[in-house]
């Protein structure tokens, strides 16, 4: 058994729409009795809404919560000494930014990102206000207004969080170090017993590095920057160029 496992946004998925030839690659790696697992930044209540035909388990939060099914199997969220200390540091750039719970996401800074993060994830999860005692978050977003906005979050977050921006928009997804989709993806094939020979990660940003260095076989989407091409085993091709079931295909896991 092998354990094959996907980054969403860009890798997966454009938005929510998965493409056909990718929706027919998982449909036969699952009949061949290989389990899929989604990796993503996002958090569980969105992954497991919209993509959960597709896969057997899901490591959500850049790494910091793992499910399968009723059980689960990777539990680390955020520490409150933590939470306080980043918060703290991107007030001081006056950046936006929402805390994600597994049900909702708490935002709090700049009044003006509150729209643009909101919009990312299902209708009504973020919500306005934040407590930092009184929430467990896994994961955070950011908000920026330009470039050098998103630059001076990288700087006094240096050390701290790897920044994942979202495009051309004006957000990215944070992996607090220490604990990312890497050690999750090890952490599982552990848990389920699957040598990690066995296992194989699909991605194209830069949060998917650390799950590209730890599986097995990591393999890069043609439309995947390049310091994720760098450090893969294969480059399949774009998503909307069959990429997925090209990458299964040169394994031999279809």
């Amino acid at each position: 058994m092998h354990i094959v496992y996907f980054d969403i946004d860009g890798t997966l998925a454009i938005g929510k729409n998965v493409p056909p030839s990718a929706q027919e690659a998982l449909r036969q790696l699952r009949a061949n009795g290989d389990l899929v697992f989604i990796c993503t930044g996002r958090n569980p209540s969105y992954a497991q809404k919209n993509f959960a035909q597709y896969a057997d388990g899901f490591i959500c939060c850049n790494g910091r919560l793992a499910v399968m099914g009723e059980k689960i199997l990777y539990d680390h969220p955020m520490e409150k000494e933590q939470i306080k200390e980043i918060i703290a540091l991107l007030d001081s750039v006056g950046a936006g930014y929402v805390f994600l719970e597994t049900e909702a996401g708490w935002y709090g800074g700049a009044e003006e990102g509150f729209e643009a993060l909101a919009s990312v994830q299902d209708p009504g999860f973020v919500r306005k206000g934040i407590d930092p005692e009184n929430i467990h978050p896994y994961s955070f977003d950011v908000w920026f207004r330009d470039l050098d906005m998103r630059h001076a979050i990288e700087r006094v977050l240096d050390g701290i969080c790897l920044l994942n921006p979202h495009g051309p928009h004006p957000s990215a997804d944070m992996t607090v170090l220490g604990i990312d989709k890497g050690t999750a993806l090890v952490s599982v094939a552990e848990v389920l017993g699957v040598n990690i020979r066995d296992t194989y990660a699909f991605g194209d940003g830069v949060n998917d590095i650390c799950m590209i260095e730890a599986a097995g076989h990591g393999i890069a989407m043609g439309n995947g920057v390049d310091r994720v091409k760098e450090k893969a085993e294969f480059v399949t091709t774009e998503i909307l160029d069959d990429g997925v079931m090209n990458g299964l295909k040169h394994y031999g896991l279809i």
